[in-house]
């Protein structure tokens, strides 16, 4: 994953909670139907989207650090 789609992603899963909060409280004053569905919704999505770019993260920093430790091992065989 690119980083500018990381940070897109990141920026729409921070979001989305005040996003079900918000629907959730003009389903109250205005009567929209469906607000706990929908706001539940949102959450199990954010949630969803949350994990993925904890493991992307993970992933990539295990690849940072594979690549130190390689450049590490080289720079010492070599020196």
């Amino acid at each position: 994953m690119s980083n500018k789609m990381y940070d897109i992603l990141s920026k729409i899963q921070r979001f989305m909670p005040a996003l079900g909060v918000c629907y959730l409280g003009l389903c109250k004053i205005w009567g929209f139907p469906y607000g706990n569905e929908v706001n539940q919704t949102i959450v199990l999505l954010a949630t969803l989207l949350g994990t993925a770019l904890e493991i992307s993260t993970a992933q990539y920093l295990k690849s940072i650090k594979k690549t130190s430790e390689s450049f590490s091992d080289q720079n010492h065989i070599e020196g």
